[in-house]
């Protein structure tokens, strides 16, 4: 269906929808969006999503477990937090990549989990570059 991708986009931006930048990313979205969104601080959609996990406006930069309106992290990925690691373009393809595994590398946990079921293991630089564009 990519050839309807434009009229699509046309048709949210007379809804008013903010479609734009995800729509040449929405395959790499398609996964995340099942548990996040992405909302901008003044309430702004910027990416529909679910809600079971963190909000991912911002998340460039950020503190890991950062989100201060989400309470579900768990408690290992709020260890890893506690190191001051930060949600850079390195830590966000490796744990999308193995979550537990990043958290067992940064905590030294062997059992580390992450709570996060969903692994990518390619297009994550791309889907980090297109949220830190997409929060700024």
């Amino acid at each position: 269906m990519k050839h309807f991708r434009r009229p699509l986009v046309a048709l949210a931006l007379i809804a008013g929808v903010a479609v734009g930048p995800l729509a040449a990313n929405e395959d790499l979205w398609r996964d995340c969006r099942t548990c996040h969104q992405v909302v901008a601080p003044d309430g702004t959609v910027l990416a529909r999503g679910g809600r079971a996990g963190p909000n991912l406006y911002g998340v460039a930069g950020r503190a890991l477990a950062g989100d201060g309106g989400f309470r579900l992290y768990s408690s290992d990925l709020q260890q890893a937090a506690a190191t001051g690691a930060r949600w850079t373009e390195d830590n966000f393809v490796a744990y999308l990549a193995g979550p537990d595994q990043f958290l067992r590398g940064i905590t030294g946990n062997a059992t580390a989990q992450s709570g996060m079921h969903v692994a990518l293991g390619q297009g994550g630089a791309e889907l980090f570059r297109w949220l830190r564009d997409l929060s700024n």
